[in-house]
């Protein structure tokens, strides 16, 4: 009887083990899939990005092809960040872009990028961003002013040094005589110093600037400019303008006059003027990258918000770009990110 309980007890001993041994089991494998679930939480869970929740403007000064590779250069400036985007523009109009800058300081963005109209209209407005702690960069600085105070970076395009460019350019492949210039637009600063240094080059030699006015980035003014001077003066020898989306104009104009003898340089890029490259109506262009300028000062302010010290003067590359050049140009510094256009909204 004795053994009989032994048996028993030594049973139930054996029962109380396996269940204690089975509990604790349950028990780890509980804990390991807890540690597991929240491992795969913390690892699935999005690293919060510079920027989230918060928007910064770009206000360009009207639309055309140049401007509307600085929104893309802008848009490729912020990638990596959690910024949204908000952009407008002025119809090159300096009460239509006071009114969008304004609007973008009242609505509480985090920064804004300014492509340039004029420098007093944005010297207001950078004014009122600084009092409202809206940092801002530019996208085009011709030289030192009283915008700078006011600016966290700027794409600085040496203007002088370009119209030097030009110049050079002149002496060595045109034939000296009478030129038309055709500017932008004056007041924003660029066309006058693009001036100064043409005027500083062509000293003292066998060119003559005729005729100097302004086209406002506008093709069919700068062909009116063109054809009216060309009427006044037969023997000009040499076309210059500050703008590709003129020049296109112009190198089309003289195609259908058949004028082929007149060497005709221009200034930054479009997708058209690289097809009149190399033809007898476009001999040269003072490249720049317009998608630089919306990159460098959107890379300025992007560091300025998130705490850095962001380099003030931000060097846009410039250069006599030509046929023989072109390919190897446009590799270094592209015209555009194509990618990005849809995401403009322009």
């Amino acid at each position: 009887m004795k053994k009989e309980i032994n048996s028993k007890i030594a049973r139930r001993k054996k029962s109380v083990i396996i269940a204690a041994a089975a509990a604790s089991l349950t028990f780890l494998a509980s804990c390991s899939s807890s540690s597991s679930s929240s491992s795969a939480a913390d690892a699935a869970a999005p690293t919060a990005l510079q920027g989230d929740g918060q928007t910064i403007a770009l206000s360009l000064n009207g639309v055309v092809d140049y401007t509307k590779y600085v929104a893309q250069g802008f848009l490729k400036g912020l990638e990596g960040t959690g910024y949204s985007v908000k952009i407008v523009q002025a119809n090159f109009d300096v009460q239509t872009e006071l009114k969008n800058l304004e609007g973008l300081i009242s609505q509480g963005v985090a920064g804004i990028v300014v492509q340039p109209n004029t420098i007093d209209t944005v010297l207001t407005a950078a004014k009122e961003a600084q009092t409202a702690k809206i940092p801002t960069s530019l996208a085009l600085w011709a030289a030192p002013g009283p915008l700078d105070s006011y600016m966290k970076g700027v794409s600085a395009l040496d203007s002088v040094g370009g119209g030097q460019m030009i110049g050079e350019y002149l002496k060595a492949n045109a034939k000296p005589g009478e030129i038309i210039v055709v500017q932008g637009v004056v007041g924003q600063g660029f066309s006058e110093k693009i001036d100064e240094g043409l005027d500083a080059s062509l000293k003292g030699t066998g060119f003559k600037v005729v005729v100097r006015k302004q086209g406002f980035f506008d093709r069919n003014k700068a062909i009116d400019i063109v054809a009216a001077g060309m009427q006044a003066h037969p023997n000009v020898t040499a076309i210059v303008d500050y703008a590709a989306t003129m020049g296109d104009g112009i190198s089309n104009w003289l195609k259908q006059q058949g004028k082929t003898n007149i060497t005709h340089v221009t200034s930054d890029g479009d997708e058209e003027m690289l097809t009149w490259m190399g033809t007898p109506y476009l001999a040269a262009s003072r490249y720049y990258s317009a998608a630089d300028t919306g990159l460098l000062a959107a890379k300025a302010l992007v560091d300025s918000l998130g705490g850095k010290t962001p380099t003030f003067k931000n060097d846009v590359f410039q250069t006599m770009m030509t046929a023989d050049n072109k390919d190897a140009t446009l590799a270094a510094h592209p015209l555009n990110y194509p990618e990005l256009a849809s995401k403009t909204g322009l």
